[in-house]
């Protein structure tokens, strides 16, 4: 495996996916085919900053790393919601250069295993 992504959340998608491992396949490939925008919309919204567009990205983003068991990207985007529920937009904000290091890496971790194409 690899310290940005647990296998036992991905055992458990593929649970949820009735045990075909196309649709977990799938599932991933979103998740990494989509990190590029997700990130450029949570970067757009802090820097705007429009803190509900922040909070559904942030939502989309923590609830899609943990069903593919990204857990530093969800541990990061975490701290990023924290803040934001508290009103602290730049105090989100500062955490967007870790969030796009972890997400990149988990990612590419993620492509490896299911063999992606990136």
């Amino acid at each position: 495996m690899s310290v940005h992504i647990d296998a036992t959340a991905l055992r458990a998608l593929l649970s949820q996916m009735g045990g075909n491992h196309e649709l977990q396949r799938r599932f991933v490939h979103d998740f990494v085919h989509l990190w590029s925008s997700r990130s450029q919309r949570l970067q757009k919204a802090l820097a705007f900053p429009d803190a509900e567009e922040a909070h559904v990205v942030l939502l989309s983003i923590r609830s899609s790393s943990t069903m593919v068991g990204a857990v530093t990207v969800e541990a990061t985007a975490a701290i990023m919601h924290d803040a934001l529920r508290e009103g602290d937009i730049a105090g989100s904000a500062r955490h967007i250069d870790r969030l796009n290091e972890v997400g990149e890496s988990a990612c590419h971790d993620l492509a490896v295993m299911f063999a992606l194409d990136l």
